[in-house]
């Protein structure tokens, strides 16, 4: 068996798609609907994302480290859900390399200029079943299977 199919430091590096889920519902989202009205399922609403274990995300990571060593906050001042929210923010935003069927507004996101602004549609909130955008992403990034994809490795 070949193990390089297994290297997911070089898989990484290549941008997978992410089938983005409505932050309240966990619906699959989709741009528009067909004739009979049902989520039009040609178009998914999708973020493609780089992994987290190749240099781009460990990139990330460390920038944002240092950042953070460089803005301590004084003792006993408490961390807001805000704060963790802007860190997860600031290490993932370079693993969104682009978007399919995400609008912002009238026109299509794109990356890098739409990225900060999708990640902060709304904020982490502790439920494991409404997930914001940002941590679908970063879940997502970390996610082996959905890194390597669907090897046929036995």
């Amino acid at each position: 068996m070949d193990f390089g199919q297994f290297d997911s430091r070089k898989a990484s590096e290549m941008p997978r798609a992410l089938h983005l889920k409505h932050p309240g519902t966990g619906k699959l989202l989709y741009d528009g609907v067909d004739a009979k009205g049902n989520p039009d399922e040609a178009k998914p609403c999708r973020v493609l994302v780089l992994g987290i274990e190749g240099e781009t995300g460990q990139s990330a990571i460390l920038e944002s480290q240092r950042a953070r060593i460089k803005q301590e906050r004084p003792a006993g001042e408490p961390v807001t859900i805000s704060n963790v929210h802007d860190q997860i923010v600031k290490e993932i935003a370079p693993l969104i390399v682009g978007f399919e069927n995400v609008n912002r507004g009238s026109k299509a996101a794109t990356a890098p200029a739409d990225v900060e602004w999708f990640l902060t549609l709304q904020m982490v909130n502790g439920s494991r079943t409404q997930l914001s955008f940002a941590e679908q992403v970063r879940s997502f990034a970390t996610d082996r299977a959905a890194i390597l994809g669907e090897g046929n490795a036995s």
